[in-house]
Formats: structure tokens, sequence, C-alpha cells
């Protein structure tokens, strides 16, 4: 048999396939053909200091059955934009069209001094008076309102002046207390007239979306288990809900089936010769003979 060279021209009309057009329908080529669903992500999660998110990850972990990762960070909302996040739990994170922001709750300002200072001897449940500041150095007001944003790092280095006497520092009781500096003590403190508190915000991007992280979501606005709006459960998919007719023929059925078991058995006591049995199938009453105690 003779193979006879085949002239290039000869394809020259034909279309030329690259490697997009050799990946399965619907997957990018630069994925190498693998699609992963949302239970096969790790959902991961960036917090501020002072956030105390455990409660929703445990159950998050319960209903789902999934994994989720989550890490302290200065800034969780910049770990969500470098991708090294999925969602961020932050404290006033700025207002911006591209992020889903669900609003968690209001922290208490609190005022951190050396532990020499007089302030110290109050008790950890007394509240200071921002009457108490007068002739006290702030360092560094960051307990929310018109003092700006309180930035953990900031907090964190002026700590340190705080524990040589300098002077004194305001900030979410939560994050000095996550900080918890050296030489240092906290004590909670009035909010100042007319301002606001600082307030936690779980914030993601809404191209972001999808069943993880609606449901992390549903879990932290309240979402009870079981809920037909669950994105995830935890391998079950919830139960149809019955409409009114069909609730009255579940209920006529059951009537039947009640009915046509006591007949069965008034038929079958009747052609033994003896009376149909009680409800406990022991004669008339269908009582049982109490036992003795000893």
């Amino acid at each position: 048999m003779v193979f006879m060279p085949t002239d290039p021209a000869d394809h020259a009309d034909a279309p030329r396939r690259d490697a997009a057009d050799l990946a399965p329908e619907g997957v990018p080529a630069d994925r190498g053909g693998s699609l992963e669903s949302p239970r096969q992500r790790l959902l991961r999660v960036a917090f501020v200091p002072g956030a105390m998110p455990e409660k929703w990850f445990r159950r998050y972990r319960e209903r789902t059955g999934l994994a989720l990762t989550s890490f302290s960070a200065d800034d969780p909302v910049l770990e969500v934009a470098a991708g090294r996040a999925d969602m961020a739990l932050a404290r006033d994170p700025q207002e911006d069209d591209a992020l889903h922001r669900i609003r968690l709750y209001d922290e208490a300002a609190g005022i951190a001094v050396e532990k020499e200072h007089v302030l110290s001897l109050l008790k950890d449940g007394d509240v200071v008076d921002r009457a108490d500041l007068s002739g006290e150095t702030v360092l560094l007001d960051a307990s929310g309102g018109d003092a700006g944003p309180a930035d953990p790092g900031a907090v964190r280095e002026m700590l340190q002046v705080v524990a040589t006497g300098a002077g004194v520092l305001l900030a979410p009781r939560p994050l000095l207390r996550a900080l918890n500096a050296r030489g240092t003590t906290h004590r909670e403190i009035a909010p100042a007239d007319g301002a606001r508190p600082t307030t936690l915000w779980l914030t993601w991007p809404k191209s972001g979306d999808d069943e993880l992280t609606q449901e992390l979501a549903g879990i932290v606005r309240g979402r009870r288990e079981g809920s037909r709006r669950s994105a995830l459960t935890a391998g079950e998919s919830p139960q149809k809900k019955l409409s009114a007719r069909e609730k009255t023929l579940a209920k006529q059925a059951r009537r039947q089936a009640d009915k046509g078991g006591a007949a069965r058995g008034g038929a079958l006591g009747s052609k033994r010769g003896g009376k149909p049995a009680g409800p406990g199938g022991r004669g008339k009453s269908g009582a049982r003979k109490p036992k003795r105690r000893r």
C-alpha cells in the first residue's frame, strides 16, 4: 500500500481549531475544563479584630455540613477586594454599590488607660462618664461618630503609648478587649452626645453571590434551620408545603383509615365470640394491673 503525501493547500479552507474550540461547551479554556460548584468551594470570611462571629460560623457548619475558613484582618474589606476572602465582617465599611451590606450590631465605646490610672479602680461593669475626661490627654479618639473609623493598626500602636501613662485612648470596647495591650486596661465609656456608635457589618461583592454566601447571610439575619429560603441544607431538601386542599384530603384519608381499623377490630372480636378489646388490648377497660413497688 502506498501513502500519498497530502498537499497543505488542500486544507487551506478548513476551519482552524484552537484550545478554546476543544474545551467543553460552557467551560472556559483557561480553567482546564473543570467547573467548581458552590458545594466544592470553601467559604472564606475575614473579620475585623473585636468581632465575635463564631456562633454564626458554627451554625453554618452544622446546617450545611460544609467547612468554613476564617481569619482576622485589620481591613477585611481589602482582603475581599484582593481575592483572599469571599465575605468580610467589617467595622463601618464605606457604602459601595458593588457590595451587599447587612447590619449586624452596634458596639459599646471604650477607654484604655494605663494600669495605675485612677479609672482602673472602677469595676469592669462600670461606665465612665465623659465628664471624667476633663484634664485627660486623649491620644486617639476612634470611638465612632465624628471621630472617624477605628483603625486597628493605629489603635494597636497608640496603646503602647497609653501604657507609658502619657494619656488615654478611646476606641470600640470589643477592639480594646481583642488587642489586650500589655500595661493597659479598659472600661466602657458613655457615648458622646449625638454620636453614633461603631457598627459591625457583613459585606461581600454582589458579583460573588452564590449559595454559600447567601446561606451565611441568612444565618446572620436569623433565618431558622430548615427555612424554605435556605439555599443549602445538610444534604436534605426542604419538604414541600401542602396547599389547603391537600391538607383537607390528607385529614379525610386519616379519618377513613381510623374508621376502617375500628371496624376490622370489632369484626375480629365478634368472630372469636368475645367483646372487642379495649384500647390497651386487655379486655373492657384496657387497664394494666399496676406493679407492686418494693
